[in-house]
């Protein structure tokens, strides 16, 4: 089987599917992170950190994620790590979505005047796309409390 080097991590070699990593000529011992989930992500330890076979693979094999709000991802849940089966996708490592902030600091003031001028926050959070809890946080964050 082939090996490959990480692309960054010096001292890092991957075979092609992951079952072999060597971490400057130390076989690493992969193991299931959450054994509860019906696909559990296998690990590797090293360097103080557990890191995730699948985009080690993936980064050795098809090249480094384009951004950061790229993950990793499996083609075919239960094919394996084999890079053939494996692909960069938008979203979030969890696999539930890429979770952009929807407001910016810049728009604190302008939902704190929003407040003052006697909106609930399920108005503000309508007006933004949000959950009211989010429009909540900040008010309770920002707004001086009266003592």
């Amino acid at each position: 089987m082939d090996f490959r080097n990480h692309p960054i991590i010096e001292g890092l070699r991957i075979n092609e599917d992951g079952t072999e990593i060597f971490y400057n000529d130390v076989l690493l011992r992969a193991f299931k992170n959450d054994e509860t989930r019906e696909n559990p992500t296998l690990k590797v330890n090293f360097l103080n950190k557990a890191h995730s076979v699948t985009k080690l693979v993936c980064e050795a094999w098809n090249g480094l994620s384009a951004h950061s709000a790229q993950r990793a991802s499996k083609i075919i849940l239960t094919a394996g790590n084999h890079y053939s089966n494996l692909e960069w996708k938008e979203g979030a490592a969890n696999g539930v979505g890429n979770f952009k902030q929807k407001i910016k600091i810049e728009d604190y003031d302008d939902i704190l005047e929003l407040k003052k001028n006697k909106k609930t926050c399920v108005e503000i959070a309508k007006m933004y796309d949000v959950n009211q809890s989010t429009i909540a946080r900040i008010i309770n964050r920002y707004v001086e409390k009266d003592k």
